[in-house]
């Protein structure tokens, strides 16, 4: 009765391995594979847990043995998962397969063992045996912490790069997965813990509510998962161009200076002029590429005219815009007719969530508000 919860997060974990690799919407196929890929070890993982911990198994096997190489590549994955995440089209390099080498190394010494004549087993051999597990299950925590902090580097670099050509960032913003790196942190040191002190072995209440943290973590993960929309990645042109701003710039250091003072107000009326005739920011798809081809200038240069110009990155500058329109429409009688989320969708915005958000922070006031505000100003005079 005490495995039935364990039972269940294993079998829910194969289920929700072979949704996100069946892949019903048919979006971002590589990263799918290697994130199904990433909850087929954790079922692995679990079920060799399982294995061990119930009558099934009275004593570790050579299948304990095979399954448990999952324990070393299970980290690496989750990675590369993440990785794929940030760069749909990242190709394949012969680097990472080092990742895979401590792997290798042990599915070579378990296939050599089976050649060894297995003896009796000491007491000593069953101390050092305790000995090399403890420092195993040391070592797999190292690991994973490693990767996800190498994880968690990958993406809040992808994150400060959005908001340097992206005026909509919520199709493609991965802070989701800043998230699922910090569950599989939480998952592990609760691993961890059981592990060293066997809460689980010796609390029954411990077990199941491990196993509830674990079964929770693979929803949360799994959700968003499958909740994710296709995204076109930037092509290798716009990612030069991008690389090049992040480099001059140094994410808000000292940026290199690209023109004269004179110039730079020359640009900067020229910008301000088409953003008022032309009003590029109603385009919900507006990017800083988009935008610099209707200056007919480079994406590094009005980069460089925003950030020194207006002190501010291209969504500030851009969403700044659509925030005012929306207060214009929101005073104009004529537009009685749309909701408030009509109006956002009218301006350039895609979420009712950030154009609450990004209006409140403008204003101090949601939109809601801020539209209160304004009837009972009218009635009062």
């Amino acid at each position: 009765m005490d495995q039935i919860i364990s039972f269940f997060v294993a079998g829910t974990t194969l289920l929700l391995a072979f949704l996100i690799f069946a892949n019903i919407n048919q979006v971002d196929k590589k990263v799918n594979k290697w994130f199904g890929a990433f909850i087929l070890c954790v079922f692995i993982i679990q079920f060799n847990d399982l294995l061990e911990k119930t009558d099934f198994m009275k004593t570790r096997t050579f299948t304990n043995d095979f399954l448990g190489i999952t324990d070393f590549i299970v980290a690496p994955i989750f990675y590369l998962s993440v990785a794929y995440f940030v760069q749909p089209n990242r190709k394949w390099r012969f680097t990472d397969n080092l990742h895979f080498v401590p792997a290798f190394i042990m599915l070579f010494l378990l296939l050599l063992s089976l050649l060894i004549d297995a003896k009796e087993p000491t007491s000593t051999d069953k101390e050092n045996a305790q000995i090399f597990i403890t420092a195993f299950n040391f070592v797999f925590s190292f690991q994973v912490i490693l990767y996800c902090l190498m994880a968690y580097k990958e993406i809040n670099i992808y994150q400060k790069k959005l908001f340097t050509y992206s005026s909509n960032i919520e199709s493609i913003n991965l802070k989701w997965l800043s998230q699922v790196v910090i569950c599989v942190l939480i998952i592990t040191a609760l691993w961890l813990l059981d592990n060293i002190f066997k809460f689980a072995k010796n609390n029954i209440y411990f077990d199941n509510f491990a196993s509830l943290v674990y079964l929770t973590g693979i929803f949360y993960i799994a959700y968003y998962a499958l909740k994710q929309k296709e995204f076109v990645p930037i092509n290798n042109q716009e990612k030069t161009a991008i690389e090049t701003i992040i480099e001059s710039s140094g994410f808000g250091g000292n940026q290199k200076k690209l023109l004269s003072d004179d110039d730079l107000q020359k640009m900067k009326s020229n910008l301000l002029q088409l953003m008022k005739e032309k009003k590029p920011f109603l385009d919900p798809e507006l990017s800083l590429f988009k935008l610099a081809s209707q200056l007919d200038i480079s994406s590094h240069l009005i980069s460089y005219i925003i950030n020194k110009g207006f002190s501010e990155n291209f969504y500030q500058f851009i969403n700044r815009y659509r925030i005012e329109e929306a207060k214009k429409m929101i005073q104009d009688p004529k537009m009685e007719h749309l909701s408030l989320m009509g109006i956002a969708f009218e301006v350039g915005f895609n979420s009712k969530t950030v154009f609450n958000t990004t209006f409140k922070k403008s204003t101090n006031q949601t939109p809601s508000e801020f539209k209160k505000a304004l009837m009972a100003s009218i009635q009062n005079d």
